[in-house]
């Protein structure tokens, strides 16, 4: 019985799905305080008949800087418990996943910022950026886009206006898509250890030197 769970806490709506040969079970729920809580809940649920993971595939940002920590933490605890690798994954790249076409990824970076990239077809087409919101959707205005991720939501006045699409469910966590991605990148996935939280700005509290969350 091969088992994969993955783990997405980069925006507002976290997430977690299990895949079971191949069947997929997910929860997911708006969660502005205690993500710890809410995701323990889900887990014991929907791991509740499985003795152990064949691989983890959790989203490791950029994001929020709390709710990353917990997923993060999480999914390396599970990850060291089953004694299997991890796939981490770029938290637009895992809301651009199973779309066609000029994908815009946004996430809402707070401080009046955005952390946004470009995808063709799932595939990046530049740097992840932490910029104003006008300014990052500046950048692909040339041609038509849908936007996806907390921020296509928040900022969708500047992404009609630059002739872009809001597209549908933009907020969703992307676990249901995150969790198919480890047998198709196994050769990419790591130890436990291996795994670095991937920042675009300087956290506002510091986590401790010896933290296995924190990033590289």
């Amino acid at each position: 019985m091969a088992c994969i769970l993955a783990i997405d806490t980069a925006g507002p709506e976290v997430g977690v799905a299990v895949s079971v040969d191949g069947k997929v079970s997910q929860w997911s729920a708006r969660v502005k305080r205690g993500a710890e809580s809410a995701l323990g809940e889900a887990l014991s649920e929907l791991l509740k008949d499985v003795p152990s993971l064949d691989g983890v595939v959790v989203s490791v940002g950029p994001g929020s800087f709390t709710s990353l920590r917990v997923g993060v933490a999480t999914a390396l605890g599970f990850a060291l418990a089953s004694d299997c690798k991890v796939l981490p994954i770029c938290s637009l790249r895992a809301r651009a996943l199973g779309k066609s076409g000029r994908v815009f990824a946004m996430l809402d970076g707070r401080k009046g910022r955005a952390y946004a990239a470009l995808f063709v077809d799932g595939e990046p087409q530049s740097e992840a950026v932490d910029l104003a919101p006008e300014e990052a959707i500046s950048q692909v205005q040339e041609s038509s886009f849908v936007a996806v991720g907390e921020g296509a939501s928040v900022w969708s006045e500047l992404v009609l206006a630059a002739g872009g699409t809001v597209g549908q469910e933009p907020t969703a966590s992307p676990v249901a898509q995150m969790v198919a991605l480890f047998e198709r990148h196994q050769s990419e996935a790591v130890a436990p250890e291996g795994v670095r939280l991937r920042y675009l700005r300087a956290p506002d509290a510091k986590l401790p030197k010896d933290s296995p969350a924190r990033g590289s």
